[in-house]
C-alpha cells in the first residue's frame, strides 16, 4: 500500500491561510487554526514574541463578524527540509505574501464593510509527533509582518457569493 498523497508545502500553506480566512464561524476557525498552528509554535508578528493565545485572538479579530474573505496571493517561496527521513517536500520553510480582503456583515450605503489584511509571513512547517493522523504537518515558527487596514466605506468589490 503506498503513502498517501499529501499537498506539497506551499500548497499545503496557501490551503491553510485561505480556509483560517474564509472560516464563517468560531468553530471553523478554531479547526482551521488547530489544523494550520503546532500548540508547541514560536510566534513573532511585527516583531513582538506572542502566545498562540494572543496570535489566535489576533487573527480572530481580524475576520470577526465577517461575510466573506477573498485571499490573494503574491508570492511564495520555499525550502523543503532534506534532513528528515520522511518526503521532503511535506516540510520545511516556506515564505508567503498575500492580502486577504474581508468583508463584513455591515452594510454602509448599500455595500459591505470590508478591511485588508497585508502579510509577508514566514513559517518552519515540522511534523507534530504529538498528532495522529495521516497529514500531522503544523507550523512550529512563525514570523510574521501585518497590517490590517479598514477599506473605504465604498469599496470597489463586493464579497463573492456562495454558490
Amino acid at each position: 500500500m503506498s503513502e498517501p498523497l499529501l499537498l506539497a508545502l506551499p500548497n499545503w500553506v496557501e490551503n491553510r491561510i485561505t480556509t483560517l480566512y474564509q472560516a464563517k464561524d468560531a468553530d471553523a476557525f478554531n479547526t482551521a487554526f488547530d489544523a494550520f498552528i503546532s500548540h508547541h509554535v514560536q510566534i513573532k508578528v511585527n516583531g513582538k514574541p506572542m502566545s498562540r493565545e494572543q496570535y489566535k485572538k489576533l487573527i480572530m479579530g481580524e475576520i470577526k463578524s465577517d461575510v466573506s474573505a477573498d485571499v490573494a496571493f503574491n508570492g511564495i517561496v520555499s525550502v523543503p527540509d532534506a534532513t528528515k527521513d520522511r518526503p521532503a517536500v511535506v516540510t520545511g520553510t516556506v515564505g508567503v505574501f498575500f492580502k486577504a480582503t474581508v468583508f463584513g456583515k455591515f452594510l454602509v450605503f448599500a455595500h459591505h464593510t470590508s478591511s485588508t489584511v497585508t502579510s509577508s509571513m514566514n513559517v518552519v512547517v515540522s511534523h507534530d509527533t504529538s498528532i495522529k493522523g495521516v497529514d500531522n504537518r503544523r507550523v512550529t515558527i512563525l514570523d510574521e509582518v501585518l497590517t490590517d487596514v479598514q477599506n473605504s466605506p465604498l469599496p470597489t468589490q463586493q464579497p463573492p457569493t456562495s454558490a
